[in-house]
């Protein structure tokens, strides 16, 4: 029971807000960006145990109906360069696809730093450092995936502020949220239409990176690079037959009337 627990939580999806999806422009459109590196990081040393690392956790958002969707995904551990005390960097370089036909600019990308360090036990222990969020499109028909580098800058605290009622409008997080002075997340983002031919196999708005297995892709072979997904080829297909299928449902019918007459009997008693 617990494996098939570990698999549901592993794949579960949170739909988008109905009314989003209605109002989806056309088709589904592939992305990649790029997590490069996040600057200007101020560690304090009583904050900084020896096994500190840092990690990336992204998850779509609809800021117009305040909802978080799809699957949040994370990144490796990575750790920090620089003296304590000091600004200090953190190098990701971590690629994450997705594709998705919600290519409105009330969507976008949460990007939540999370520092991680060892308890005493051997436990890890995971808190939120601070977030940023990522437009992802521009709103404009010809071009409306946004394109190139840039600077993400980084709020204090964490995403789930965005669900605050105050927080509705976009325009105001400047003014709710305090910033992180001097931390930003460079990152690059791009149209992908290499993912055209594996979206049969991917489900749209699940954010999956290179290392990630997916069914009826071909594993990347290529260990010296992050963009493993690049160029993905399919695997070869073939046809088969199953003959004489039989699925046994537990608890069967007639368990489940038997079952169910016991307990109407006993309810039947107690009145």
């Amino acid at each position: 029971m617990s494996d098939w627990k570990n698999t549901f939580e592993r794949n579960r999806v949170i739909p988008p807000h109905s009314q989003t999806a209605r109002q989806a422009p056309g088709a589904s459109q592939g992305l990649q960006l790029v997590f490069k590196q996040i600057d200007g990081l101020h560690i304090k040393q009583s904050e900084s145990p020896p096994s500190l690392q840092y990690q990336l956790r992204v998850t779509l958002f609809d800021s117009g109906h305040q909802l978080f969707f799809g699957r949040t995904w994370k990144s490796g551990s990575h750790s920090v360069s620089g003296m304590q005390g000091q600004s200090s960097r953190v190098l990701f370089n971590e690629v994450v696809y997705f594709h998705t036909s919600l290519c409105l600019s009330s969507v976008v990308a949460v990007v939540e730093l999370v520092s991680l360090s060892t308890r005493a036990d051997g436990s890890q222990d995971a808190v939120g450092s601070g977030f940023g969020l990522l437009q992802l499109f521009t709103g404009h028909a010809d071009s409306s995936i946004s394109q190139g580098e840039g600077r993400l800058s980084l709020f204090s605290g964490t995403p789930r502020a965005l669900l605050h009622p105050k927080l509705k409008d976009p325009l105001q997080l400047n003014a709710m949220l305090s910033v992180m002075e001097g931390s930003q997340l460079l990152y690059f983002i791009q149209p992908h239409p290499a993912l055209i031919p594996i979206m049969h196999l991917l489900p749209p708005n699940i954010l999956v990176s290179g290392h990630d297995s997916i069914p009826g892709v071909v594993s990347s072979t290529d260990t010296g690079t992050a963009d493993a997904l690049r160029k993905p080829r399919l695997l070869k297909s073939f046809s088969c037959v199953l003959e004489g299928l039989r699925v046994a449902l537990f608890p069967s019918m007639e368990v489940f009337e038997s079952d169910l007459l016991q307990l109407l009997n006993r309810d039947c008693q107690n009145t």
